[in-house]
Formats: C-alpha cells, sequence, structure tokens
C-alpha cells in the first residue's frame, strides 16, 4: 500500500510540472524524437541532454533502419530501451539490438500483457541474450533523466484480455523543454481507463496511438491532452484505415498539427523547447540515394512476385531483401543489375514457369488474404511495396 502511494505521489507531481520551465533565466536544452519512416510500425528515438532513450523497435525486417538512425545520430549507448506492447510492430527489433554492439542500460516494459508465457516475453528474450533482466514499470513508477526530466508511467492500469493494444505501456515524458505523451496502440478503452483516474493531462506533443486508428484518440482524451502536434506512425500502403479521416479531423478540430511518419523521407525529427514544438524531414546523410523506379508484382496462380525496372536507366539492387508481411518471411536477393524495362522474377517451389531465383519454400504468398511484398534496401527503407490483391 506504501509503495502505491508513493507511485501516486510521483505521478501526479510529474502531471502538474509546468512546461516550458524556465531555469535561471535560460532555457534548458531541447528534447528530440525520432520517428523512422519504416512503415506500419513504432520506433521512436528520445535524445534528452546527453542521454538517448528508444520507445519500441519496429520490426525485424526493418531493423536496418533503426541500426541506421543510431548511427545517424551517433548513439552507440541507449540509456532505455522500452517496448510498449508484445507485437511485433513495436518488438521486432528487440532482438537483432541485443545482439549488436549497442550498449543498453535498462530494459523496461509492462508486467501486464496478455496471452505469452513471461518467459517467451520480447523483452525477457532480449535482455537475456546480454545476461540481464526486465524492469517491470507500474502506473506511477518514475525514471529519472536527469536535467529536470523524467518518463512517469501512466498505464496500463489492469490488463485486457481481449485486446493487447489496450495494454500498452503509456508515459508521460516531462521536461524543462516541454512534454510528450507517449501511448503505444492504446485504443478507446485503455484511453477510457487513464481518464477515468484523471492520468491525462495537457501535454505539447501527443504521439497518436495504434497508428492513427479509427479507434484510438477519442475526443474525450483529446480534450484532456490539447496537444500542439501529433505524430502518427504508419503507412497507408501497409494498413489502408491509417491514418483514419476521422482520427486525423479529431485533432485538427483542436487546432493540433499533424505529422504522418509516411510524408517523410527516412524520419521525422520532432524538436522540442520552451513548449514550443518543430517538426522537420530527415534524409539520413553519407549512405546511397534511395533507389527510385522498381515495381513489385504478385501473380497468385504462380506462387512468384516479379521486380521491374520502371526507369530508363539501369538500377542495381545490393543488399536489398523482399519481405512477405503474411509469412513473415524474407528472402536475401542477390547483387542484381536490372537494365531499363528489365525483370527479375522470384519463384518458390510450387512454381512452374520461369523465374530468375527461387525462394527456399513451396509456398510463400497467402492465396486466401491480404499479403503485401515489401522491398527493401541494406539500410531498412522500404524501395517498393505490392499487394496480391486481397482484402483481410
Amino acid at each position: 500500500m506504501m509503495k502505491r502511494f508513493f507511485r501516486l505521489t510521483a505521478l501526479l507531481l510529474a502531471l502538474c510540472m509546468p512546461l516550458g520551465l524556465i531555469v535561471h533565466g535560460e532555457a534548458q536544452s531541447e528534447v528530440r524524437l525520432v520517428g523512422l519512416n519504416i512503415g506500419k510500425a513504432d520506433c521512436l528515438l528520445l535524445l534528452w541532454q546527453d542521454r538517448a532513450y528508444l520507445i519500441d523497435t519496429g520490426y525485424a525486417q526493418t531493423y536496418p533502419a533503426l541500426e541506421t538512425a543510431l548511427s545517424q545520430y551517433g548513439v552507440s549507448h541507449l540509456n532505455g530501451v522500452f517496448l510498449t506492447h508484445c507485437h511485433k510492430d513495436h518488438q521486432g527489433g528487440l532482438m537483432p539490438l541485443a545482439q549488436s554492439r549497442i550498449a543498453v542500460d535498462a530494459w523496461y516494459a509492462s508486467p501486464i500483457y496478455y496471452d505469452i508465457d513471461k518467459e517467451g516475453h520480447p523483452a525477457v528474450l532480449a535482455a537475456a541474450v546480454r545476461n540481464e533482466a526486465v524492469t517491470w514499470l507500474s502506473a506511477g513508477d518514475v525514471i529519472d533523466c536527469g536535467g529536470g526530466a523524467s518518463f512517469t508511467v501512466l498505464g496500463p492500469l489492469t490488463v485486457n484480455e481481449e485486446n493487447e493494444n489496450n495494454n500498452s505501456l503509456v508515459m508521460r515524458f516531462s521536461s524543462p523543454a516541454g512534454s510528450i505523451l507517449l501511448t503505444g496502440d492504446m485504443k478507446e478503452e485503455e484511453e477510457a481507463a487513464l481518464l477515468a483516474s484523471d492520468l491525462l493531462a495537457e501535454c505539447d506533443v501527443l504521439k497518436v496511438g495504434h497508428h492513427g486508428d479509427n479507434k484510438a484518440t477519442s475526443a474525450e482524451m483529446l480534450k484532456a491532452v490539447k496537444p500542439q502536434i501529433a505524430l502518427i506512425l504508419t503507412s497507408t500502403q501497409e494498413e489502408p484505415d491509417t491514418p483514419a479521416a476521422s482520427t486525423v479531423k479529431r485533432l485538427q478540430d483542436i487546432g493540433c498539427a499533424v505529422h504522418v511518419s509516411q510524408q517523410y523521407s527516412d524520419a521525422m525529427l520532432l524538436t522540442l523547447q520552451n513548449g514550443t514544438a518543430v517538426v522537420t524531414d530527415v534524409k539520413w546523410s553519407d549512405i546511397p540515394e534511395r533507389i527510385r523506379g522498381v515495381a513489385l508484382s504478385i501473380d497468385l496462380n504462380d506462387d512468384t512476385v516479379t521486380l521491374k525496372n520502371t526507369f530508363d536507366a539501369a538500377v542495381t539492387l545490393s543488399g536489398c531483401s523482399l519481405f512477405s508481411t503474411k509469412g513473415d518471411e524474407t528472402l536475401s536477393l542477390p547483387d542484381i543489375t536490372l537494365a531499363a524495362g528489365q525483370t527479375y522474377i522470384i519463384g518458390t517451389k510450387s512454381t512452374q514457369g520461369s523465374m530468375d531465383c527461387q525462394w527456399d519454400d513451396k509456398k510463400v504468398w497467402n492465396k486466401n488474404k491480404r499479403d503485401m511484398a515489401i522491398l527493401y534496401d541494406a539500410w531498412g527503407r522500404a524501395l517498393a511495396r505490392t499487394d496480391n490483391g486481397l482484402s483481410e
């Protein structure tokens, strides 16, 4: 009971922290939040003074993009890695991160989750690679980030056994520069629980829940939070109903500027200082230009995918990989050069027609549900996407 009292006291103090605090007459350091453009997946790098934190890690197949981002910002040491919940578009990069040379001080996750054994929890598995343990966070816990900044855990408050999204770790980052509400994939049910407990206060920036889905970011929540800027991490090609027009409208109706990761080059950079937030485009430096002009098409009848160079000049696909969303399979492509207009056919063990390369599987492309082929380069950037023409 006493531990819960201290947690709730700390939580209320954090929620009451003034925005854009000025100390000794000078503005404090800025907060930078980097949202990666990696499709319908969450991966956020938060930089504060000399500290770096990661909130979710995207897909396993997009880990090269996370690796690129860390390199671009000179991050070789993470003070903390937070997993908001156990879905693969948030936890997929945990294992390759654990296997990397990036130092990690702490692995954080919520003890509230559903339909998974603790031993198989992705954060537990990642930490175990380094013989480390997960720090389990509950509502009211505070992580001190130095310089007057901290993460305060708001939820989840109770387990939801119907939708893991509503078990998302929800946190408020408060600093002298401003505040950010980080929501994972929180939907209306978890929003309602936090509102009922009076835990959602005004903030400068909102990381929108569940990729801008229409069942998240309710009008009631926005009335309490009142953000000036909203960040949505998604790809309409991968998840056609995101960001939902209704969600965007609710945000715009309160005067909130909406920024969606797919609108940016490699990432969107939010800079927060003195309670004022600005979002700018980020294009990685010192790496090759993103290859353009490669088109993909799936033939379900012969279980093939065709790559076509639609440009009037040759393109070289070096270090590229092809991913099937339903099959959750990745094929590393050989180094190939496609002349203008040239095609390259990738088949499987069940393909009857001609092919240039064989996927070592009997069947790859789903014939009953929507499947996507995504072509990635060596830096985790999506070069092309297509679906199999089916609905979910």
